[in-house]
C-alpha cells in the first residue's frame, strides 16, 4: 500500500480540505485577486475561522456524530439519514466506506473539516511568519499565532480521535516533499505537544479574543490557555480504542488537567437561517423524540426495575420490540407510562432547563428496519431548542462541562484503585436523582429499596443482577455527557469494551480520498479489524506574497464550504 503524498498534490486537497477535492486547473488570475483580498483582517479572520471547524466538528448532523450516537447504544432511529439505518444495524455490519455511499459525509465530514480548520490556521501563520503584521506594528499578532496553534491542536487531537490514521500537518509542513500518515497513537502524541506548546504561548502572551471567534466568550489569554487544557483532558481520556489501552493511559494527568482546565464552555446560539455557523444539531435535532431520536433499550434497560429490559434481551434480537418499563426511584426517568409524561427535574445544566426524559406511546420507526430499534423512551433535556423554530438554535449552548470532567476523574480514580474517590464523584448525581449512594468497594452491588430495586442493573445482562461502582460510574458518565459534544458517549463506550459486539471502534480514511492518495480502501466493524468484542458482562515557510496567496484561497474555501453547508439542510426523513 502507498503511504505518501507528493506534498504539492496534498496542498491542494487540504485547502479545499481534502474530501471531495476538484483537482481543476485555477484560473490563472487567482494569484492577483488573492493578493489584493489578503490583508491583515483576511488573515485574523481566516485563523478565527478555524474554530469553526471544531464547532462543526462536535456540533453538526451532518457528520459522524448521529451514526456513532446510534453505535454507542445510547440513542435509536432507523432512519437512513445520516448512516444511522446502516452503522446501527445488528449484528453490527462494516463500515460502508465507498465514495458511492449516500451518506459518505459519515466518513468525510470530520476529516476534511479538521484539515481544513488546520490549513486556514496554518496559511494565517505562515502569513504572519513571512512579515505580515495585524494591527498597528503586529500588535495583534500574539493572539492570531496563539488561537491558530490552538486550534490546530485541538483539529489534530479529533483525528485522532475519529481516524485510525492521518497526516501530520502544520506551518513548518515542507509543501515540495513527501508525507506519511501516521497512525492514532503518533497522531495523538503530536496533538498533545501541540496543546502543551499552544497553552504556553497563550499564558506568554496578554490579549482577548473577539467575542465572536468562540461565539459569546471574550476570553482572555488565560482564559484560552485552561480551555486548552480542558483539551487535554477530554483528549486524553477518550483516546484509547479499548479497556486494554485505556488501562495505559495517565490517569493521574488527566486528573490534573481535568480539575486545573476550564469547567463550563457555553456558546451563544444564533438563527442558523442566516448566515451563522453558531448551531448545534446535537441538542436539537439528535434530541428531538418524535423523528430523530429515542433512547435505545440498552441504555433506558440499566434503570428498568419491571424485568422487562432482561426479558427483552432473553429473545433472539430480530423478535424485540419496545417495552414499558418502571424506574423505581430515579427522578431521571419518568415515574409513569402516559403519554407525553416527564420525570421531575434533576440537576440542570446550563443548557438544561427541562425534565430530563418521557415516555412516548407512539412507536415512530420503520419495524421492517428492526423492531430491536424501537423505544418509548426519550431524552428531552434540550426542548427548548427543538420547540423554538426550525433551525433557530437560539440560546446558551454547552460544548463542555464541570460534570464531563468529572466524570473522568472518577474513572482515573477508580482505574488507579482509589475506588472511594470514585465513588465520591458517582454519587453527586446519583443521591440528586434520588438514588442511595453506591459503594466503594468495588466488587460490592449498588444498593436495593425495600421493593428490591436498583439502580443501574448490568448492561446486557439477561439475569437483571444490580450493578457495581464500574456500572454505576459507566451509567452516571452516559447520563452526563448526553449530546454534550459529538463522539463524547461513543467514545465512553469504546474505552470501557462496552459497545455492541462488532462495533467498528474508530474510522478509516475516507473512500474517495484514499483514491485521491492512490491506496486501497479499507474498512472497519462487524467482526472484521477494528471491532468491539461481545460485551456481555461475566460473572463479573516561504514568502509574504506566496503565505497571502494561500491563506486568501484557503478564506474563500471555507466561505464556499460554509455556503454549501447551508444549501444542504434539507433533513427529510429517509
Amino acid at each position: 500500500m502507498n503511504r505518501k503524498l507528493t506534498l504539492p498534490a496534498f496542498a491542494l486537497a487540504l485547502t479545499v480540505g481534502f474530501s471531495g477535492c476538484d483537482l481543476q486547473v485555477d484560473n490563472l488570475n487567482e494569484p492577483d485577486r488573492a493578493r489584493a483580498l489578503a490583508g491583515p483582517d483576511d488573515v485574523e479572520t481566516l485563523i478565527a475561522s478555524s474554530f469553526i471547524k471544531i464547532w462543526e466538528i462536535g456540533h453538526y448532523w451532518n457528520n459522524a456524530n448521529f451514526a456513532f450516537g446510534h453505535m454507542a447504544s445510547r440513542h435509536t432511529a432507523t432512519w437512513g439519514n445520516m448512516g444511522m439505518n446502516d452503522l446501527g444495524r445488528e449484528p453490527r455490519e462494516s463500515l460502508p466506506n465507498s465514495p458511492s455511499y449516500r451518506w459518505a459525509y459519515v466518513f468525510e465530514a470530520n476529516w476534511g473539516d479538521a484539515y481544513g480548520g488546520i490549513s486556514g490556521a496554518s496559511d494565517g501563520v505562515r502569513a504572519i511568519e513571512a512579515g505580515l503584521e495585524i494591527g498597528p506594528g503586529g500588535e495583534r499578532n500574539a493572539r492570531a499565532l496563539a488561537f491558530a496553534a490552538g486550534n490546530q491542536a485541538i483539529l489534530s487531537c479529533l483525528l485522532a480521535l475519529w481516524y485510525d490514521q492521518g497526516f501530520i500537518v502544520d506551518e513548518t509542513t515542507d509543501l515540495g516533499g513527501e508525507l506519511e500518515t501516521v497512525d492514532y497513537n503518533a497522531m495523538f502524541s503530536y496533538a498533545m505537544g501541540k496543546l502543551d506548546a499552544a497553552e504556553s504561548q497563550a499564558r506568554a502572551a496578554s490579549f482577548t479574543l473577539e467575542e465572536t471567534w468562540i461565539n459569546g466568550n471574550a476570553w482572555d489569554n488565560n482564559q484560552w490557555a485552561d480551555y486548552l487544557v480542558g483539551w487535554k483532558a477530554r483528549c486524553a481520556a477518550n483516546m484509547p480504542r479499548t479497556d486494554a489501552e485505556a488501562a495505559g493511559a495517565n490517569w493521574s494527568q488527566i486528573i490534573s488537567n481535568a480539575q486545573n482546565g476550564i469547567q463550563d464552555v457555553v456558546l451563544t446560539g444564533e438563527d442558523s437561517s442566516s448566515d451563522s455557523p453558531w448551531f448545534d444539531g446535537l441538542k436539537t435535532l439528535m434530541q428531538e423524540n418524535e423523528t430523530w431520536h429515542r433512547m435505545h433499550m440498552d441504555w433506558v434497560g440499566m434503570a428498568d426495575q419491571s424485568g422487562e429490559y432482561q426479558d427483552w434481551l432473553s429473545i433472539p434480537t430480530q423478535q424485540r420490540t419496545a417495552r414499558r418499563m418502571a424506574f423505581g426511584d430515579d427522578m431521571r426517568f419518568p415515574p409513569t407510562n402516559e403519554n407525553g409524561a416527564t420525570s421531575e427535574t434533576v440537576s440542570p445544566s446550563v443548557a438544561s432547563y427541562g425534565p430530563r426524559s418521557r415516555y412516548n406511546s407512539t412507536i415512530i420507526f420503520r419495524p421492517e428496519r428492526g423492531t430491536y430499534r424501537q423505544s418509548h423512551y426519550g431524552d428531552m433535556r434540550y426542548d427548548a431548542y427543538t420547540l423554538s423554530c426550525s433551525f433557530c438554535f437560539f440560546g446558551d449552548m454547552e460544548h463542555m462541562t464541570k460534570q464531563e470532567m468529572d466524570g473522568y476523574i472518577a474513572e482515573a480514580h477508580y482505574r488507579m484503585g482509589n475506588f472511594a474517590g470514585a465513588a465520591e464523584i458517582v454519587n453527586r448525581t446519583r443521591m440528586e436523582a434520588g438514588l442511595p449512594a453506591a459503594p466503594s468497594n468495588p466488587t460490592d452491588a449498588v444498593p436495593s429499596n425495600g421493593a428490591g430495586e436498583c439502580t443501574p442493573r448490568k448492561r446486557y445482562d439477561v439475569q437483571g443482577r444490580c450493578g457495581n461502582l464500574r456500572d454505576a460510574m459507566w451509567f452516571e458518565h452516559f447520563e452526563t455527557v448526553f449530546n454534550v459534544f459529538g463522539g463524547l458517549e461513543f467514545w465512553h463506550g469504546r474505552r470501557n469494551d462496552i459497545l455492541p459486539a462488532g462495533t467498528a471502534l474508530q474510522l478509516p480514511l475516507p473512500a474517495a480520498d484514499l483514491e485521491v492518495l492512490q491506496r486501497d480502501i479499507y474498512t472497519f466493524g462487524g467482526g472484521g479489524a477494528s471491532s468491539a468484542g461481545d460485551p456481555t458482562p461475566s460473572v463479573v515557510p516561504g514568502s509574504l506574497d506566496s503565505a497571502l496567496e494561500r491563506a486568501a484561497y484557503a478564506l474563500e474555501r471555507i466561505k464556499a464550504s460554509q455556503a454549501a453547508d447551508r444549501k444542504a439542510r434539507d433533513l427529510v426523513v429517509r
